[in-house]
């Protein structure tokens, strides 16, 4: 089981088609063609587009601010949907 937290603030429990996620699975969920894995302080991953900041986007306020709760840059923000996992729920 992950999070997903959609543009609009949306959180949504989700479910990998196996044990873990597969890189198809994300990049579907994520909807984007290459993920980045940012390791939060509460041993959590959370996965952004690599490259959402580059496209026409929205802030997620919901991400950011977890971002930031987990001692993320100040003044950095998450552009576009997230996935949040357990460390060990990613092959």
């Amino acid at each position: 089981m992950a999070t997903l937290i959609a543009n609009d603030g949306t959180v949504t429990e989700v479910f990998a088609q196996n044990t873990w996620f597969s890189l198809d699975e994300m990049y579907s969920l994520l909807e984007c063609s290459r993920i980045e894995a940012v390791y939060l302080q509460d041993s959590r991953i959370m996965w952004i587009d690599e490259e959402g900041k580059l496209k026409p986007h929205q802030v997620n306020i919901q991400a950011t601010l977890l971002l930031q709760k987990a001692g993320g840059i100040p003044g950095d923000y998450v552009a576009g949907i997230a996935l949040i996992t357990e460390r060990n729920k990613v092959q």
